[in-house]
């Protein structure tokens, strides 16, 4: 991430100026009464309090556009959006894109949402059926409403500082939490705005959350002893940097190149381990990120997920976790006997070196059997990698089938799709893929696939020719 700075800035927000938002905002504004130093007299106003007027705001920094507590809706370029929030807006270096703060204080029942983006990608947002379709949100957050009883609790871990404890039995494959995002982030706007701006756009998002879900936020960890002396941007920059998730954009965007990252404060609660018993993915079309037990997991165990890929090295996760994340990891797998990480690394080597097999699809120079796919399955279970069972599974079922044997392969095509389906989510293109062979071992593309290529046997029923789909 960037390296920090310290500057005032000021929010606009439309919900109206509460108690509880005055207090969030100490040291935002810092008492100032004059315009911040990174907008101009023609950007903002900042008032005796400190803050923006949001009406006055849209009213400055669009000349069209009008906000009310009610709502807001901007203009820009013959483009129309209505939000509850904005922001100050800045001018990428490179890109000559504009980048505002969006936020939907109603969004998933109240729950609130920000976006630092486009106004372009801002309007593909409020396309997406989390905006268009309140029902797609509506099983979401139910662990922050209490709806239904939490599976877990948030306590003291040793050494860990806060983390998630089960509170029952969380059998394999069950719904931890399901939490829409707090913020999505645009990470052209980190690429081409100038650290200042980044960080104003930034604090001035979390700003416009609704003050519970703020304080949500605020409350995330962020592995520093001390953050209390923090002025308000650094301190904003300091928690998305640790505890940030990446994810693409949707398929119809244009701007494909730049991703996005989102904060999630629920999930930023469990802890690593390289051997987690939970596993999470992000659905786009809810703007959620779900977490699933990977494993059955017991009354007072800890609930854990993976910050990084678990099948590199022991010393090469360690490095990463110290220097990303600014910890030593002590999970079994890392305090392990020196015997026994050796013996984990061959497996992981291994891994490495088998993978790439399974993905030559229908070529003579690939050495893929069903028996090397058994032991892939063998590997990932010896390292317990519970959250990526469903790629062995995957690799025995195409293995299988493609050497006739259909019953065997279906036996692991339902096991992939069992397990992609809480690690992945039910539209994941493996899982799909499974459930096509599943439905039909003999007309998927997989079918005699090794066979027909090494006997020379043209292409059969198999769509794609044999080639991989």
């Amino acid at each position: 991430m960037k390296s920090l700075a310290i500057l005032p800035i000021c929010v606009a927000v439309a919900f109206g100026h509460s108690h509880e938002h005055h207090e969030a905002h100490i040291g935002v504004c810092g008492g100032s009464k004059g315009v911040p130093s990174l907008l101009s007299n023609s950007d903002a106003i900042c008032h005796g309090n400190g803050y923006l007027a949001a009406d006055e705001l849209a009213h400055i920094r669009h000349g069209k556009g009008h906000c009310s507590h009610a709502n807001c809706t901007a203009h820009h370029q013959g483009h129309q959006y209505t939000w509850t929030s904005s922001s100050p807006c800045f001018k990428g270096q490179e890109n000559d894109q504009e980048y505002c703060v969006f936020t939907d204080t109603t969004f998933a029942e109240h729950r609130g949402t920000t976006i630092v983006t486009t106004p372009k990608r801002a309007a593909l947002f409020q396309r997406n059926p989390s905006f268009t379709d309140p029902s797609v949100t509506r099983g979401t957050n139910q662990d922050l409403t209490r709806t239904i009883p939490a599976k877990y609790t948030v306590q003291p871990i040793p050494g860990k500082g806060l983390g998630a404890v089960a509170t029952t039995f969380i059998s394999r494959g069950q719904l931890i939490m399901a939490n829409t995002a707090s913020l999505v982030f645009d990470y052209g706007a980190y690429e081409s705005l100038s650290e200042e701006e980044y960080l104003a756009l930034q604090a001035s998002a979390i700003d416009s959350l609704p003050p519970n879900h703020r304080q949500h936020f605020l409350n995330m960890s962020t592995h520093d002893e001390d953050t209390n002396n923090l002025p308000y941007p650094d301190l904003v920059e300091k928690l998305t940097s640790t505890n940030a998730f990446d994810v693409d954009p949707a398929e119809d965007d244009p701007d494909q190149d730049n991703k996005f990252f989102t904060i999630f404060p629920e999930i930023a609660r469990m802890n690593h381990d390289c051997r987690p018993n939970a596993d999470y993915y992000f659905d786009l079309d809810s703007l959620s990120q779900y977490v699933h037990a990977v494993r059955d997991i017991y009354p007072g165990e800890e609930i854990t997920v993976t910050y990084l890929d678990p099948t590199m090295s022991q010393h090469a996760r360690s490095t990463k976790l110290l220097s990303n994340w600014g910890f030593q990891c002590s999970c079994p797998s890392c305090t392990a006997s020196p015997a026994q990480i050796k013996a984990s690394d061959d497996r992981l080597r291994q891994i490495a070196e088998l993978r790439p097999e399974f993905n030559r699809h229908g070529k003579e120079s690939s050495r893929a059997t069903p028996q090397m796919a058994e032991l892939m399955v063998s590997l990932f279970e010896q390292e317990k990698l519970w959250g990526w069972m469903a790629e062995a599974y995957r690799y025995a079922a195409q293995e299988w089938n493609g050497a006739g044997e259909p019953w065997t392969a279906t036996k692991y095509a339902r096991l992939a799709v069992e397990y992609g389906i809480y690690c992945s989510g039910e539209r994941d293109g493996d899982v799909e893929d499974m459930e096509e062979l599943v439905a039909d071992p003999w007309g998927h593309w997989s079918w005699m696939f090794r066979t027909r290529r090494r006997m020379g046997w043209g292409t059969g029923r198999g769509r794609g020719g044999g080639d991989g789909g």
